[in-house]
């Protein structure tokens, strides 16, 4: 479906991967299983509030920014959209970047979402250890994952033309698992002082300790945009 490219001159070996909204639209992907491995409570990120999006018939994962709005992925957008369970607006899509911004019309937000904290943008170097927060049986839980480089990713979805370039980090997680499953995309990768470095888009198709997250400058930009 697509191949990562590292930034760096070293040349990456080409690894399909899968995109991770649960949709039926969106994207070419392996039916698998919303939730996956049991993964410990996160009890120390409290400004990063994951939330469950859905459109359609497509499932994922967002995350509350000031203003009543929510950060997702673009490509599991397909019909009116909720997040946990209420109804959104979409008000800005990046499709390059496979970002979306959603805002809670009339001002109905739930708490979590009020009290949501604008995210300090964090630049992960190769080698680090960041979390991917995510829900678990209806709540927040935190992964541990290993930045292994940060790529440049083409991604062509079906039915596009040329693949989108997208700056992005290839992440490493548990092999017995993988490092997210289905449904994940769209949660926060965090650094441990709780800066946002990322944001899960998609897994690999043949290795199944890596998935992949957009860098975090693309949230900058789509929460500048006006």
């Amino acid at each position: 479906m697509t191949v990562a490219r590292p930034a760096h001159p070293r040349r990456a070996v080409p690894r399909p991967f899968a995109l991770l909204g649960v949709a039926a639209a969106a994207a070419v992907l392996a039916t698998a299983t919303l939730l996956s491995a049991d993964s410990a409570p996160d009890l120390d990120a409290p400004g990063v509030v994951p939330l469950r999006v859905s459109s359609g018939h497509g499932i994922a994962t967002g995350f509350a920014v000031p203003g009543g709005r929510v950060v997702t992925v673009a490509h599991v957008l397909d019909g009116p959209v909720t997040v946990a369970g209420r109804r959104r607006r979409v008000v800005r899509v990046d499709s390059w970047n496979d970002l979306a911004l959603l805002a809670a019309p009339g001002g109905g937000l739930t708490r979590a979402e009020s009290a949501a904290t604008a995210p300090d943008i964090a630049s992960a170097v190769n080698g680090e250890h960041v979390r991917v927060v995510r829900l678990r049986a209806g709540g927040r839980a935190s992964l541990s994952v290993q930045v292994r480089r940060s790529i440049v990713a083409h991604v062509r979805t079906a039915g596009t033309g040329r693949a989108r370039v997208r700056p992005a980090l290839e992440l490493a997680g548990p092999a017995r698992d993988g490092p997210v499953a289905p449904g994940d995309s769209g949660a926060p990768v965090v650094t441990d002082d709780g800066g946002l470095a990322g944001v899960v888009f998609a897994a690999s198709r043949n290795h199944p300790d890596t998935a992949y997250a957009v860098d975090a400058s693309a949230v900058a930009q789509l929460l500048r945009r006006r």
